[in-house]
C-alpha cells in the first residue's frame, strides 16, 4: 500500500492536495487517464514552479466560516458537510479570484440576453372602433419638401428659435431665417450661460461649430438627411462619444475618454444632428448629483432636476438644446421629466441599441429621448431605432410617426381604480372627446422586491472595480450601500427572479393590451421589470405655480407610436403654458 510523501496536517500540502484533486477531475473529464501519481507528479511541479501566496497559505474558507454563514444558504448542514464546502471553495478561490480582476471591456453584454416580449401572450389587439379616423389632430405639416413653405412662428432674432419644436427648426434652416451655425452658436451661448444656474453641462463639444459648418454645406447643396439635420442636440454624460470625456457622474472617470462612439450617438450623427454638449448625470446613474454639482430644475432652481438623466431633462426643457438623449433603468427618464416638466418617451427594453452607453444594469437599461414637445421624441426615436449587431438585445419592429388615420374617438383608455389629480384631468379629457374609460388594475405581485435586485446585483457586477478602488462611499455615490448589500445576494435567487419575471411580464402584457394606453406609470419599478414603454407628457399649467402638469401613459410592448400620438394630442388639446421657464434664481428670504 503506498502512502503520501508529504505531511497531510501542512497547509501547502493542504494546498498540494486540493490541487491534486482539481487537476485529477480535470484530467478526467477532458478524456485523459490519470493515476494518482501522475496528479502528484504535476500538482508538485506546479506548486514548485507558483508557490502558494502567503495571503492564500492558510485556507480562504473554513469549515467555521461555512458554519456561521450556513444560514444564508437555507440548507442544513453537518459538520462534514461544512468541511466538504469550505475545501472545494478554497480549491476555486484561485479562479473566483482572477474572475474578479481580470478586466472585462465595458461594452461587453451578459451571454445571456433579455427578451421580455417573447414571453407576451398571444392575444389580438382590438380593432379601432367605427370612426377611427375622424379626429386626428397630430399631424405633421408636410414632409421634408414642404418645408420651404411651411408656417414657423414669428422670427425676432436667433434667440428667439430657442423654444422652437424640432420640425420649426428643421423649416427655418431651410427658408434660410438661420443657419445650423446660428442656431448651434445661439444654443451654446445659452448652454454657458445658464449653466452657472442648473449645472447640467459636463463638457462642450468643441467641433460643434465644425459639425454645424458642414451641415449648413450639406443643405446648400441638395444633400438632406432628414428632420435632425442640422439640429442641435445634448447627450447624457454615459453616452461615450471618442474626443470627450465620458465620466458617467463619478470622481474618478471625470477626465475618461471611451470608444467607440456609442451606436445612439453614431444615428444622431448620420441623421446630421449637432452634438452641444455632455448633460450630467448623477453619479453611476442615480439621482441628480454628480462630482461638481447638483443639476437644478429650470422652473425652480431651489430645487434638483431629479435624475438620473439631470442635465437631459433641464437642458431640454430650459430651451438649451434641440433637444436632448437620456436613459432609463428605474425612473431615469420618467423622474426627471416629471419634475422638470419635460416631455420624455422611455421605449420598450430592446428597440434602441445601447452599445456604447454605460451599462447599470443589463436586463433593465433603456435609452430614450427627452425634449419641449411629444412630436419633437417621435421624430428623435425614429432615427435612434434598429439592431446594430452590437447589443443582442435589440430587434427589429414596425414604426410609423405620425401615425396615420389616429383618432381619438373610440380609443381604450386605461385607468387605476385610484385615480387622480392629473391623471383623472387627462382621462375627462379622452372621455369628453369620444374615448372610452376602463378601469385596469395590475395585480400586486409579493416578489417584485425581490426581482428588482436584478439591478443591485448586475450594477455591482458592473462596477465593483470602482466600487473595490474608492477610499470613501462619495466616490459612487449613493451606490454604496447598494454594492455591499449586492455581496450577499444569493446567485440561485437572482436566477430565480429572473424566472419569476415570466410570469410577471405575461400578466402585464395580458393587461395592456386589453386597452390603447394606461393613464399612469403602471408602477415605475414593475415597467422597468417587465420592460414596457412609457411616456411622460407635459400639459397645461399648475394653478399653483408657473410650470407645466406632467402625466406618464404607458402601454403594450412596441406601441410607442400610439403612446405618442395620445400624448400629442394631449398637447394640442392643452399645450403646456408657459412654454419656458424664467431661468433666475428666486430671491433670497430672510429666516
Amino acid at each position: 500500500m503506498s502512502h503520501d510523501p508529504i505531511d497531510p496536517n501542512c497547509p501547502s500540502t493542504q494546498a498540494l492536495l486540493a490541487r491534486r484533486e482539481w487537476i485529477g477531475r480535470c484530467l478526467l473529464a477532458g478524456g485523459t487517464v490519470a493515476t494518482l501519481a501522475h496528479a502528484d507528479a504535476l500538482a508538485a511541479t506546479l506548486v514548485q514552479q507558483d508557490p502558494v501566496p502567503s495571503a492564500v497559505q492558510e485556507p480562504t474558507y473554513t469549515a467555521e466560516k461555512i458554519r456561521n454563514a450556513a444560514w444564508m444558504s437555507r440548507v442544513p448542514l453537518t459538520d462534514e458537510q461544512c468541511e466538504r464546502i469550505a475545501k472545494d471553495l478554497t480549491s476555486k478561490d484561485r479562479s473566483i479570484q482572477a474572475l474578479r480582476t481580470t478586466p472585462i471591456e465595458e461594452n461587453t453584454p451578459m451571454a445571456s440576453v433579455f427578451s421580455p416580449w417573447f414571453f407576451a401572450p398571444a392575444l389580438p389587439s382590438k380593432p379601432a372602433e367605427d370612426g377611427a379616423g375622424e379626429e386626428m389632430q397630430v399631424t405633421a405639416e408636410g414632409g421634408l419638401d414642404s418645408l420651404s413653405q411651411a408656417a414657423v412662428p414669428d422670427f425676432d432674432g436667433i434667440e428667439s428659435a430657442a423654444f422652437w419644436t424640432i420640425r420649426q427648426l428643421a423649416a427655418g434652416l431651410r427658408q434660410k431665417l438661420f443657419t445650423s451655425q446660428q442656431l448651434t452658436a445661439m444654443y451654446l451661448e445659452r448652454l454657458k450661460r445658464y449653466d452657472p444656474l442648473l449645472h447640467c453641462v459636463v463638457s462642450f463639444n468643441e467641433g460643434a461649430m465644425a459639425e454645424a459648418k458642414k451641415a449648413d454645406d450639406e443643405l446648400a447643396t441638395g444633400q438632406d438627411r432628414g428632420w435632425l439635420h442640422g439640429i442641435p442636440w445634448g447627450a447624457k454624460d454615459i453616452i461615450a462619444i471618442p474626443g470627450m470625456p465620458t465620466t458617467w457622474g463619478a470622481v474618478d472617470y471625470q477626465d475618461r475618454e471611451r470608444g467607440p462612439i456609442a451606436t445612439v450617438a453614431y444615428k444622431m450623427q448620420e441623421a446630421g444632428a449637432v452634438l452641444l454638449a455632455k448633460l450630467s448625470v448623477g453619479t453611476l446613474a442615480w439621482g441628480d448629483k454628480w462630482f461638481r454639482a447638483m443639476t437644478r430644475n429650470p422652473w425652480d432652481p431651489t430645487k434638483g432636476s431629479s435624475g438620473s438623466s439631470a442635465g437631459s431633462a433641464s437642458a431640454a426643457v430650459a430651451g438649451l438644446c434641440g433637444f436632448a438623449i437620456g436613459s432609463e433603468t428605474l425612473g431615469s427618464i420618467v423622474s426627471p421629466c416629471r419634475v422638470c416638466s419635460a416631455t420624455g418617451l422611455r421605449p420598450t427594453f430592446g428597440r434602441v441599441s445601447r452599445f456604447g452607453c454605460m451599462t447599470l444594469g443589463w436586463t433593465m437599461d433603456k435609452i430614450g429621448p427627452i425634449a419641449r414637445s411629444v412630436d419633437d421624441c417621435g421624430v428623435v426615436f425614429e432615427a435612434m431605432l434598429g439592431p446594430d449587431g452590437r447589443d443582442p438585445t435589440v430587434v427589429e419592429r414596425p414604426y410609423a410617426w405620425p401615425v396615420p388615420d389616429w383618432s381619438v374617438r373610440g380609443l381604450r383608455v386605461g385607468v387605476p381604480a385610484q385615480q387622480r389629480g392629473n391623471g383623472q384631468r387627462i382621462a375627462e379629457l379622452f372621455a369628453e372627446h369620444g374615448a372610452e374609460i376602463v378601469e385596469l388594475t395590475l395585480e400586486p405581485d409579493p416578489r417584485i422586491a425581490a426581482m428588482s435586485d436584478a439591478i443591485t446585483i448586475e450594477a455591482a457586477a458592473m462596477h465593483g472595480a470602482l466600487f473595490e478602488q474608492a477610499s470613501a462611499d462619495s466616490q459612487v455615490g449613493e451606490w454604496g450601500p447598494v454594492f455591499r448589500e449586492a455581496q450577499f445576494c444569493s446567485a440561485i435567487d437572482y436566477v430565480q427572479s429572473m424566472r419569476a419575471r415570466v410570469s410577471l411580464i405575461e400578466a402585464t402584457e395580458a393587461k395592456l393590451r386589453t386597452v390603447d394606453i394606461l393613464i399612469g406609470d403602471g408602477d415605475l419599478t414593475r415597467m422597468n421589470l417587465t420592460g414596457h414603454p412609457s411616456l411622460v407628457v407635459a400639459f397645461g399649467q399648475q394653478p399653483e405655480r408657473e410650470q407645466p402638469r406632467t402625466v406618464v401613459l404607458t402601454a403594450k410592448f412596441f406601441h410607442e407610436a400610439g403612446l405618442l400620438a395620445a400624448g400629442a394630442w394631449m398637447q394640442s388639446q392643452q399645450p403646456a403654458t408657459p412654454s419656458a421657464p424664467k431661468l433666475e434664481m428666486p430671491p433670497a428670504t430672510d429666516g
